[in-house]
């Protein structure tokens, strides 16, 4: 059986015009693999189909353009260039007319209606799937992954995607850094966000022998409302400008000097101190994922002391303690934490005295416990609050932090992903990465032209 796929249009003077995209020939069904329409001559029907529709358009567009602004007389015709286009649906060669200074009025000037509207060689929509598609998966990867999938056209190629998706990027650093340079007060602005930070490293990009194995990424999300927040991820020594660019980001998100702040990390000061603006209005918590990964640690080494004949018991004893003092944390603080750690020390003690043989295995369980103590002593401030926090529906846990650190850095950075990786281009490619989370993409790859060469 053949098919004749046809297209036809109607003119503006109401005339009807008809063009064949292609034929399509199909044999009898022996198995599956015979059913259907084939992806290759599909994607031929609608690069050709695409081929119609926008020469059709720039046609009536550069007609429409050839009046004079002044006096509406027709300009003459100076030449006609080629001019290449990339699409979603195939790389298009159109004839790109210059007309010529009008004679009717004198106004001087060869004007080309098509490099006026087409700032660059690729349309916006092939721009936006190939920056989503790098955000995701390797540079390669994602050409390999169009080429399959879109009619033939041109840029898809690992270096031209890389190059576009990038460009994407640095827009969003220049938008960032005038924010810096030049703040704005936010349009809506909130009486209270919840900031969770964290920072992760990836392996830099090294000129011999000369300097970091590995740099810095702050990251973190910002909320108004439980669960639904903004992420951001700035590199840590790109330009010296890290702080002044979390608090950009945060200035976008609505705070003022009148916003209340919830500050969540691991106790890091440098965590701390990129939100900025510390008094009354801004709070720091502990974060209890931290904390209680420390009590687990603890608890997995009571698995290991000496066997005996009541290791069962003595065990058990040692889990309710590490109990209490989790409980005593969450509900209490610091101060009645510290006495059930006074508790559980001595019940180690007893237990060693037991089984001095076995004693360098007491000590490091004690020496944990030790770190833990002096963990939570020197973010004694921060600490308070877990129980009544959680009971009103409020963070008391970065790992909501954690997930985003997974999204954007773990997943195509460093651990599924192994790469190095200049600064600039890992921040170029962070930025893409978290407008893609934040669903604000489409902004920048469409609504926004980029001047770009790719």
């Amino acid at each position: 059986m053949q098919y004749r796929v046809k297209v036809e249009w109607e003119n503006e003077d109401g005339g009807l015009e008809t063009a064949e995209l292609g034929q399509v020939e199909t044999g009898p069904c022996l198995t599956e693999s015979d059913v259907g329409l084939k992806l290759v001559a599909a994607k031929e029907i609608m690069a050709r189909l695409q081929a119609v529709v926008t020469t059709q358009q720039l046609q009536r567009h550069c007609e429409a353009a050839r009046c004079c602004p002044s006096c509406q007389a027709p300009r003459n015709v100076k030449d006609y260039r080629t001019r290449t286009l990339d699409t979603v649906l195939g790389r298009l060669v159109l004839d790109a007319p210059r007309f010529d200074s009008c004679r009717a009025c004198g106004q001087r000037g060869v004007k080309s209606p098509l490099t006026q509207l087409l700032t660059s060689r690729v349309l916006p929509e092939l721009r936006h799937l190939q920056a989503k598609f790098a955000a995701d998966l390797p540079y390669r990867r994602a050409a390999e992954l169009l080429r399959e999938l879109l009619p033939q056209t041109g840029g898809i190629t690992a270096v031209t995607t890389r190059n576009r998706t990038l460009a994407i990027g640095m827009a969003i650093e220049a938008e960032l850094c005038r924010e810096v340079e030049h703040p704005q007060t936010p349009q809506n602005q909130a009486d209270h966000l919840t900031v969770g930070i964290d920072g992760a490293f990836v392996k830099a990009k090294r000129k011999g022998k000369q300097g970091r194995q590995h740099f810095e990424i702050l990251t973190g999300r910002i909320e108004q409302t439980r669960g639904r927040g903004e992420a951001f991820a700035i590199v840590r020594d790109l330009d010296g400008r890290a702080k002044q660019k979390v608090q950009a980001v945060l200035r976008r998100a609505g705070r003022t000097a009148e916003t209340a702040i919830t500050v969540l990390s691991d106790g890091e000061d440098g965590l701390r101190g990129v939100v900025g603006w510390f008094g009354r209005k801004c709070e720091h918590r502990l974060d209890w994922f931290h904390v209680s990964r420390r009590l687990d640690r603890i608890h997995k080494l009571l698995l290991y002391l000496p066997d005996s004949p009541i290791y069962g018991s003595r065990l058990a004893f040692h889990s309710r303690n590490l109990n209490r003092i989790k409980y005593q944390l969450w509900n209490s603080g610091i101060e009645m934490a510290d006495w059930g750690m006074r508790i559980f020390r001595a019940g180690l003690a007893e237990d060693a005295w037991d089984s001095p043989q076995e004693l360098k295995r007491f000590q490091y369980v004690e020496s944990q416990l030790d770190e833990l103590r002096s963990y939570l002593y020197s973010n004694e401030t921060a600490v308070h609050d877990y129980a009544k926090t959680f009971r009103e529906g409020g963070r008391v846990s970065s790992a909501h932090v954690e997930s985003t650190v997974n999204q954007l850095i773990n997943w195509r950075f460093c651990k599924k992903q192994q790469m190095c990786w200049t600064r600039t281009g890992a921040q170029g490619l962070l930025h893409v990465r978290t407008a893609l989370i934040n669903g604000t993409l489409s902004h920048y790859s469409v609504q926004q032209p980029l001047s770009q060469a790719a």
